[in-house]
Order: C-alpha cells, then sequence, then structure tokens
C-alpha cells in the first residue's frame, strides 16, 4: 500500500514530534515509530533541559561550559545559536502544556519561576526539570497535542526499513542525479506488510544506538536505525566514536539498569568506593560535578583497580525532603529493589548512554541527502563535540526540529518518480535466523569489551574484524528472506557498530568521551577536527 504524505516522522521522541506540529501547519503529516508513541528516549530522560534563564547566567558562560565539555570539538557558532534559542522554546513547551516545576507552585508559568538545578559541567544552575520524569512531562504535552491535530496521523508499530532514493527506483528516462528522499519503506510489525511512506520531506528523529552496548540506559528500541539507514542510503556519519557513557546507572546483578539522574550529585550526592572513600576530588578540580567522561573514567579506573562491579551514590546527605520531592520516580524504583536512598547509597556503574555523533547534518537538520531531515540524537549539528554537557540533549532536539520544521525548504515542490513496490519473500528460514539471532548479543558483547569507555587500537582492530563477518552473515540473510523487525534491527546495529570501531581507529589521541590507552593524552596539532565517515 502507498501513503501520501507532505511530510513524514520517523520516531516519536520531542524532535520528531516538535518537527510534526510545526510542519503540519504546512501540509499532512505522517509519524511513524516503532513501538509506542512513549517508546523513546526522550520518554527515558530524567534530568532536564539547559537553558541560560537565571538572571546570574548568561549565554556567553552555558556556550563555554558546553564547549569545554565537548572538549573543544563542537562548533561554536551552532552552540551559541542553540543556546541563545534555549529559553524562547523552553516557554514554547510551557505553552504546549509542558508542566516544569516551578518555584512557586501558582499558576505564574514565566520563565523566571522555573525551579533550576545543577548537573555536571555547568558552571550555573540552569537546568529546568519535571522533578525527575522532564522527559515523561514533555511527551504527554506533545502526544497531547499531536493527536489532537487534525493534520497529524499516527502509525504506531511500524518500522521503517529504507529510505526511498535513487538506489531503489528505475532511472529509465534519465539519471537523477545526487541523492534525494522520497519518503521511507515501512515495515507493518503486526502484519509483516511492508508499506511506502511517500512524502516530500522526511525527518529521521530516530534517536540513538546505544542498544549496540550490552549495558545501557536507553530504551530497547535505541537500535541505531535512522543513522543505519541514513549511512546506506549515502549519507555521512560524523564523530561516531565519540559514545557518553552516563556515570551512575543503577546496578544490579541480574542487569536489570535504569538512570540515576545526574542532578542527584548536583543536590548533593556524593561518590564513594565500598569502603566509603570518595574519589572524585582527585580525578578533577569539580570532584563529583565533573564533565561525565572524567566520572566514567574515574569509575572505572576504580572498580577496574579492586576488581569490582560497582561504586556507591550517596545521597544520604541531602535534604531528605529535597531528594523525595525532585526524584519520586528514581525513589520508587531504588524502593522495588528494596533501596531506600534517604538512608541506604545506591549502587552503580557507567553505562553507554548517549551518541554525540550521528548523522552529519546542519543546524537546521538539513544533511547530504536532499529532502532529508534530521534532529536529535540520530543527528550530529556541532553542538555536543567530542562529550555532551549534561541536558544539553533536549535542547539540541527542540532548537534544531523546530529550525527544521520552518527551513524555507519544506514549501519546495518535489517531483516524484515512479516507486516500485518492496520487494517481498514469502519465506522466512527460522532455523537459520536461530543462530543468526544471537549475534545481536554477541555485538552488545564485543563493544562492551573492545569499544568501551577505555580502548585500545589492537582490540579495537579485533572488534572490526569480528563485526564486518556478523554484519556480512546478517545482511546475506537480509537479501535472501522475508524482511521482520529483528533482522532490520540487527543489520543496523552491526552497521552503526562497525562506523563506532572505524571512527575510534581514525583518532589517534584521547579526547571526550574516546580513551585511547595508546594515546591517552590530547592532540590538538593533529586531532582537533571532526571524524567524518
Amino acid at each position: 500500500m502507498t501513503y501520501k504524505y507532505q511530510f513524514l516522522v520517523i520516531g516519536s521522541g520531542i524532535a520528531g514530534l516538535i518537527y510534526a506540529l510545526q510542519s503540519s501547519k504546512h501540509g499532512r503529516v505522517a509519524i511513524v515509530t516503532k513501538s509506542g508513541l512513549y517508546d523513546c528516549n526522550t520518554d527515558y530522560a530524567q534530568g532536564g533541559i539547559a537553558a541560560a534563564i537565571d538572571a546570574k547566567d548568561s549565554f556567553a558562560e552555558h556556550i563555554e561550559d558546553t564547549y569545554q565539555a565537548g572538549a573543544e570539538l563542537g562548533k561554536r557558532q551552532v552552540i551559541s545559536e542553540i543556546i541563545s534559542s534555549g529559553p524562547a522554546l523552553i516557554q514554547y513547551l510551557i505553552e504546549l502544556g509542558t508542566d516544569f516545576t516551578r518555584l512557586d507552585e501558582s499558576y505564574d508559568t514565566s520563565l523566571e519561576n522555573l525551579s533550576l538545578t545543577m548537573e555536571g559541567g555547568h558552571t550555573k544552575r540552569r537546568v529546568a526539570y519535571a522533578a525527575d520524569s522532564t522527559g515523561h512531562q514533555i511527551m504527554e504535552a506533545l502526544i497531547e497535542q499531536c493527536q489532537a491535530n487534525e493534520n497529524i496521523d499516527i502509525y504506531e508499530n511500524r518500522i521503517a526499513i529504507d529510505l526511498i532514493t535513487q538506489h531503489h527506483v528505475k532511472q529509465d528516462e534519465g539519471f537523477i542525479p545526487g541523492i534525494s528522499c522520497w519518503g521511507a519503506y515501512v515495515l507493518d510489525t503486526v502484519s509483516n506488510q511492508v508499506d511506502i511512506f511517500q512524502a516530500s520531506k522526511t525527518m529521521m528523529a530516530t534517536g540513538g544506538a546505544s542498544q549496540i552496548y550490552a549495558h545501557n540506559t536507553n530504551p530497547s528500541v535505541a537500535t541505531g536505525d535512522g543513522m543505519a539507514m541514513a549511512r546506506l542510503a549515502g549519507a555521512r556519519l560524523a564523530n561516531m566514536e565519540f559514545v557518553q557513557f552516563h556515570p551512575t546507572a543503577f546496578w544490579s546483578p541480574d542487569g536489570n539498569t535504569f538512570l540515576i539522574s545526574e542532578a542527584v550529585r548536583g543536590e548533593g550526592g556524593i561518590l564513594r568506593l565500598s569502603d566509603g572513600q570518595a574519589f572524585m576530588e582527585a580525578y578533577h578540580p569539580k570532584g563529583n560535578l565533573a564533565p561525565r567522561d572524567v566520572v566514567s573514567r574515574a569509575i572505572d579506573a576504580e572498580l577496574k583497580k579492586r576488581g569490582e562491579k560497582y561504586c556507591y551514590l550517596d545521597a544520604t546527605g541531602v535534604d531528605k525532603s529535597k531528594l523525595l520531592s525532585h526524584f519520586p520516580f528514581i525513589n520508587a524504583k531504588l524502593l522495588s529493589f528494596g533501596i531506600d536512598f534517604t538512608i541506604d547509597p545506591i549502587p552503580v556503574a557507567p553505562a553507554a548512554h548517549y551518541f554525540c555523533g550521528g548523522v552529519l547534518s546542519t543546524i537546521d537538520g538539513l544533511t547530504d541527502i536532499r529532502n532529508l531531515f534530521v534532529a536529535g540524537e540520530v543527528a550530529c549539528c556541532g553542538l555536543h563535540g567530542a562529550n555532551r554537557l549534561a541536558s544539553n540533549s533536549l535542547l539540541e532536539a527542540l532548537v534544531v526540529a523546530y529550525r527544521a520544521a520552518n527551513h524555507p525548504s519544506n514549501l519546495e515542490e518535489v517531483d516524484f518518480p515512479i516507486i516500485p513496490d518492496w520487494h517481498l519473500r514469502d519465506e522466512f528460514n527460522e532455523n537459520e535466523w536461530v543462530i543468526i539471532s544471537h549475534n545481536r548479543e554477541i555485538i552488545g558483547t564485543i563493544m562492551h569489551g573492545y569499544a568501551g569507555i577505555r580502548r585500545s587500537r589492537r582490540l579495537l582492530k579485533y572488534a572490526l574484524s569480528r563485526l564486518e563477518n556478523i554484519y556480512n552473515e546478517i545482511n546475506n540473510f537480509y537479501q535472501h528472506n522475508a524482511v521482520r523487525k529483528e533482522v532490520v534491527e540487527t543489520r543496523n546495529m552491526a552497521v552503526i557498530a562497525i562506523a563506532v570501531v572505524r571512527s575510534a581507529l581514525m583518532r589517534k589521541e584521547s579526547r571526550g568521551a574516546h580513551f585511547l590507552i595508546d594515546n591517552p593524552e590530547r592532540d590538538d596539532r593533529n586531532y582537533k577536527h571532526d571524524t567524518i565517515i
């Protein structure tokens, strides 16, 4: 079946829904999401959204904090434009219905009444939040707006397989130069039918890819689908080696992990070893509020030194009423594990959390491929550099998606070629897939062991060889069997794992989230540039 829209949005996080709401002013919009609307990284975001709102703060200070946290690899002009747009667009979220935590719980919804918290790498309290469920509050407001919008249609349980480009169409009447996107082939995961979603403009807002690591904080949908599709269609990827590990993911023996917000440390939580010793002051002047890459490496080094699997985040010195009012979600989750964090320290360890790199794009979300926009974690527009400053992710997604939806090119007329139906295969070899499906778990193990917080060139080369064999095995199965969601996801994970390792091998220095034991120092003379593949 062929669906025809002016705008196609792939993904249902903050970037996708903001783009959908804004572009719906110009035409009909289809939102395609591979699970439910709430199954996205935005909904998992606890901490908040950073912006220089307080009178004691300034854009200049937020810009400098972002640039320094990114190990001086971010683009200053991009950083400046995104940060200066922050306050106005947070006000826009409030007007859409986002219920941020306020200083005075009256109906005063002005920016001056927002409660602000502190997080690692920031020099001022500038993180607006909604308790410890900021992302969920934003999602509730945006989903309500999209569902009420007559120009927006929502398709759940649909996974985009491939972008529709010159690779798919017959060019019998002459070559079509360059690469253009005319929508996507989309699999209905309930019926296993593949449909054509034809669109003049496509927004890729598919989030990150931390599922390629065995230990991560992301929902199961974060398998790098958008990055992989763009890569396979001919777009460039940038800075894929910079995978940020969140320092404080809850640790449990069964691997059931969830995020312990950086704001817990912002309010006074202290990292301690098993003997109760605080250690972060030995690694950075900001101690427990050092940038994430520094804290993750410090924890990793201390745990390996002691042969232990986790350390503790001690919030028992923080006022109990503040803990319970600011972190109700974390409190409830911890209580389900028998931990009262007002009197007990929390076992934590680093876990893969966020991709600072992604599909190379402008601040307006434009990519190498005509008619294709990207925004959010799938994109690399130059804000984060080598390491993301805490709570800049929702800010980036909001600003870039808003700008993309209001870009003049959205009003262009697009000529469509004849788009062929997806070549359906009837058979699916279950016996063969049972064997190959283990590759998803193997990818996670390889990446965690060989391309994690601390890397070596020898192990990265070994990982690349293993991953390329895995990709060939999966892709061969993909080419000869009926398409299924699990096959597409595993293919995409292999594509992105290879991109991360290749990028890591290209950077023979340590910078931000990329730490190479062969070259532990930063090399500004030779490597103060982006890694492009």
